[in-house]
């Protein structure tokens, strides 16, 4: 599937303003990230994802505004015996079901306030999400793994706790368009972790 001509657009807009960064201030951020599958994620794997992880990089490129990069990985699952249409098949019978989500994601994200004080931001990303379904039921498994293109809006905080280190909150709407078989999917992600290095 292609890109739609959005996605291709922000991210060619990042590359000009990547090239200018020089000495803007830098941070990496480690966060725990449960996450509350939505509509046709939910309809396959109806629990919370307790397993998620993230890391992030971000650099200032003027002040208050900072472009990075996202990866993560989000582990959904769901032991059920009610009938499910996936994969081109309807089943039955006791299942376990796992979706596996590893977004990589490139990133713009803006800061309110001023250095060294508490500060929320806002945050855009984009770029794709490689997704794993898998269904096992008794000695069969099947499974499909398709790469999604996605975007995922964001809202945080960032809260200085010592020199270097600054304490993260934030929560992420994660979309990621149709591939292979699988439909459309979503989830709202929630970061909480530490950043450090950084002059936010």
């Amino acid at each position: 599937m292609r890109a739609p001509r959005h996605i291709l657009a922000f991210v060619l807009l990042l590359v000009p303003l990547g090239a200018r960064v020089a000495q803007g201030q830098t941070w990496s951020a480690l966060t725990y990230q449960p996450a509350i599958p939505l509509s046709n994620t939910k309809g396959f794997t109806d629990n919370v994802a307790w397993r998620g992880i993230g890391f992030d990089w971000k650099k200032e490129v003027k002040p208050n505004l900072a472009l990075g990069l996202s990866i993560g990985w989000q582990v959904f699952d769901e032991q059920t015996d009610d009938v499910v249409s996936a994969f081109g098949v309807d089943v039955t019978g006791d299942q376990f079901r796992y979706v596996n989500s590893f977004p990589i994601l490139a990133n713009a994200s803006y800061f309110f306030g001023k250095p060294a004080h508490f500060r929320p931001y806002l945050g855009a990303n984009i770029g794709t999400y490689i997704m794993e379904h898998r269904l096992d039921i008794g000695l069969y498994s099947i499974r499909e793994t398709n790469v999604h293109f996605g975007f995922a809006p964001e809202a945080g905080i960032a809260l200085p706790i010592r020199e270097n280190a600054t304490a993260l909150l934030s929560a992420r709407y994660n979309y990621a368009l149709a591939a292979g078989s699988v439909e459309d999917q979503s989830y709202v992600s929630f970061g909480v972790g530490f950043a450090w290095n950084t002059g936010f």
